[in-house]
């Protein structure tokens, strides 16, 4: 992956970010076939529910738009979308386990200018964040402060950009990073089915849903412990 270089490019078939993004297609196809072809019902009806299966949605339409971007040789758009996936999981996450019923009551209502306004006021990503950790399950938390502590700043310049994606056009994007955000964005991804799963509240498909990466181990990022990371 050379970014704005006119180097000649492997063929799909020996290309091991296109391998990859296919293969991480056949992880998204094995989760979907634990949910109903009716598509997710929640098992508690409420406004909080609600914007968290939107946010779950989000984090899920993100993820296949990083695959994308990233097996068209489009890094620094993947890089920018896979900030607005972690993103997406943030307010999930935050909606399901810490928003107060102020704050969700602002985010369920109709779009208008005075509701944007008043959305301003909600938490910020780093305060969303800090109550999530002390609110959500470790599972889920320590994915986010992984992704926190590592990735974030690093896909911020994406988005703005910033050095990092300057440098990266000129100097090319290196394969093994494109390799490690694409685990990363399957992670993300995988947990956002996570939610889907417990907002819809089957215990059976929960467990499914979760323990579905050991047979994809290859396009999942590793234990939070050791997971790939942003970091350039």
């Amino acid at each position: 992956m050379t970014g704005s270089s006119s180097a000649p490019q492997d063929s799909p078939c020996n290309d091991p970010v296109v391998a990859l993004a296919d293969r991480s297609d056949e992880f998204e196809d094995a989760i979907l076939a634990c949910f109903p072809s009716t598509g997710v019902v929640l098992a508690i009806e409420s406004e909080q529910n609600q914007l968290a299966l939107s946010a779950c949605h989000l984090c899920i339409e993100h993820s296949k738009v990083v695959k994308t971007a990233f097996a068209i040789d489009a890094p620094s758009s993947a890089c920018g979308v896979l900030r607005l996936q972690y993103e997406a999981l943030l307010r999930a996450s935050w909606l399901l386990f810490a928003a107060t019923p102020a704050q969700i009551e602002k985010l369920g209502r109709e779009l208008t200018p005075e509701a944007e306004l008043a959305a301003k006021t909600l938490p910020t990503a780093g305060e969303m964040l800090s109550k999530v950790l002390a609110a959500a399950p470790a599972g889920l938390t320590a994915h986010l402060a992984e992704f926190n502590e590592y990735s974030r700043h690093a896909l911020n310049s994406y988005v703005h950009s910033g050095i990092h994606p300057l440098r990266r056009v000129r100097e090319g994007f290196p394969v093994e990073m494109a390799l490690n955000l694409i685990r990363i964005s399957n992670g993300l991804m995988h947990m956002a089915y996570r939610m889907l799963a417990m907002l819809m509240g089957l215990q059976r498909r929960m467990d499914k849903v979760t323990h579905l990466y050991q047979q994809f181990t290859d396009c999942c990022p590793m234990a939070p412990s050791g997971e790939a990371s942003a970091k350039s």
